[in-house]
């Protein structure tokens, strides 16, 4: 019994923490949501160094061959993708952009078949940071050829793929060339719920502790 608090008790309580700080996360990401989501867009050079919920204008091109399509979107009970295309802009940076949600076809086997300006454009889009990736069932086993369809936008491993280009999503604003349904710019992020999993695992603490009392009353008694 002593043992197994000894092992147990360390984990809960580290764990009670970890939700803890995660709520200081998702607070700190609440405070600079609201200051800047409203801002006038601004250029990247012009942009602070933390990127987060600012938004940007750039000019540039889309790099049409290199598009996501990420997989199990829902619109209005509708199922979908996301469609993430290469974006080089006129100053050598490369985005990822997330362009927005469009239907999927009656059939699984077929992809949609996606637009994308050919031109030079100018977009207002916002940098959304990376709050962690979806779990998944199964192995994402990502295609060869182009559009790959993918479970999940892991910004990551689509730029080490595309190489040279920035690991962040920029949603785009509706409007935008080479948009389609915006994927949303609003924000829930639930930090209320990671004060109740501390809550909950600092109290299983408690109980380990309670327990082990209790036990050692009875051996002793």
């Amino acid at each position: 019994m002593a043992l197994f608090v000894a092992c147990m008790l360390p984990l809960v309580v580290g764990l009670g923490f970890w939700q803890l700080e995660r709520r200081d996360e998702k607070l700190a990401y609440e405070a600079r949501y609201f200051d800047r989501v409203g801002m006038l867009p601004v250029a990247p050079a012009e942009a602070t160094e933390d990127l987060a919920f600012q938004r940007l204008r750039i000019k540039g091109r889309f790099e049409g061959d290199k598009t996501f399509l990420v997989d199990n979107q829902v619109h209005q009970g509708r199922p979908g993708y996301w469609v993430v295309t290469s974006f080089a802009a006129d100053n050598g940076d490369r985005w990822l952009v997330n362009r927005g949600w469009v239907q999927a076809p009656e059939y699984r086997e077929r992809l949609p078949e996606v637009q994308t300006p050919t031109g030079s454009v100018e977009l207002v889009a916002v940098v959304w940071p990376d709050t962690g990736l979806l779990p998944l069932l199964a192995e994402d086993a990502w295609p060869e050829s182009w559009p790959k369809r993918v479970q999940r936008l892991d910004v990551v491993e689509m730029a080490r793929l595309l190489v040279g280009v920035k690991p962040v999503e920029l949603r785009l604003e509706a409007g935008q060339p080479g948009g389609f349904v915006p994927a949303s710019l609003d924000a829930d992020f639930q930090s209320s719920r990671h004060l109740g999993y501390a809550v909950q695992w600092f109290g299983l603490g408690l109980a380990l502790i309670t327990g082990f009392v209790i036990y050692g009353f009875k051996r002793n008694g």
